[in-house]
């Protein structure tokens, strides 16, 4: 079993074809996409099938989501048919996923009408099933007690998780880099391949979920902070101005004089520099 917090993430055919072997021992789990909407064959995540084989494949439990564009009940449930066709009787590690963020869906009761019935659906099915969303529709629009009895997969890319609910799993990044290439990162406070096979599980307090949250999120920031050692290694896109900003202020980088300009810096530092060089710019403007 995975030490808790387990480390995963979530694909669907937007991350094209990943490679899942590579990523065995860097990820516990994944999260993948089956589809989209109502149980329309078009709707299908060309890429489920695929990632589901290469998972299995390479030994990394996973687990699934649908993205909703549920109107009413009716097609709530059509959206729950979707994903039991797409998973053809298979029982995921991870769980089933109702995706319940799209700007189009109702308001009020209705939405969460649409939400119970498809967990009905899906529970129905022998399935273990639970809500995503972002933090802000978690607080508000999904904030109903009829919903409480289904884990919530909370989406808020932070260093902290604000959400004071019993909680599942947390997105809390889109910018995990693994092999090179950056994923939406997840952390999943519950052992989940126990509780699919019906096995019993308390649920964590809000205390430990802070507690590893804060220190996973600290492991992040520390590995990506001195992200670009030299500014040879900065984006292109920014690199001109992060040297405008250096020459003209009279920055020294960490390597000292005489050497290859050393800057140890991450992404938001690159950022603030190019901000810093446009104000430079425009200063030297009102000066001419």
């Amino acid at each position: 079993m995975a030490q808790l917090p387990a480390k995963g993430i979530d694909i669907s055919e937007f991350n094209g074809d990943v490679d899942l072997e590579a990523l065995k021992g860097q990820v516990d789990f994944v999260i993948i996409r089956c589809g989209y909407g109502s149980d329309i064959d078009s709707q299908d995540d060309v890429q489920f099938a695929n990632n589901v084989r290469k998972c299995e494949a390479a030994g990394i439990p996973w687990g699934t989501y649908l993205y909703s564009y549920a109107q009413n009940t009716d097609m709530a449930r059509s959206e729950a048919a979707h994903t039991l066709r797409l998973l053809q009787g298979r029982r995921p590690a991870y769980g089933v996923w109702y995706d319940v963020e799209d700007s189009s869906l109702p308001a009020g009761e209705a939405l969460v009408d649409n939400v119970v019935a498809y967990c009905q659906a899906v529970e129905q099915a022998g399935l273990y099933v639970g809500v995503y969303s972002f933090l802000y529709w978690m607080q508000t629009r999904l904030n109903s007690p009829r919903l409480d009895p289904y884990d919530k997969w909370v989406a808020q890319w932070s260093s902290a998780l604000d959400y004071t609910k019993p909680v599942g799993m947390w997105q809390y990044t889109n910018q995990l880099v693994l092999n090179g290439r950056k994923w939406d990162g997840d952390l999943a406070y519950k052992e989940y391949p126990a509780l699919t096979q019906g096995e019993e599980e308390e649920d964590m307090t809000q205390e430990e979920v802070v507690r590893l949250a804060r220190a996973e999120a600290q492991k992040v920031f520390a590995e990506n902070q001195d992200k670009y050692k030299t500014l040879d290694s900065v984006p292109a896109w920014a690199r001109e101005a992060v040297e405008q900003v250096y020459q003209e202020l009279g920055l020294q980088g960490t390597g000292g004089a005489g050497q290859e300009l050393q800057i140890d810096a991450g992404d938001l530092y690159v950022r603030v520099l190019t901000v810093i060089a446009k104000v430079l710019d425009k200063l030297d403007g009102e000066e001419a």
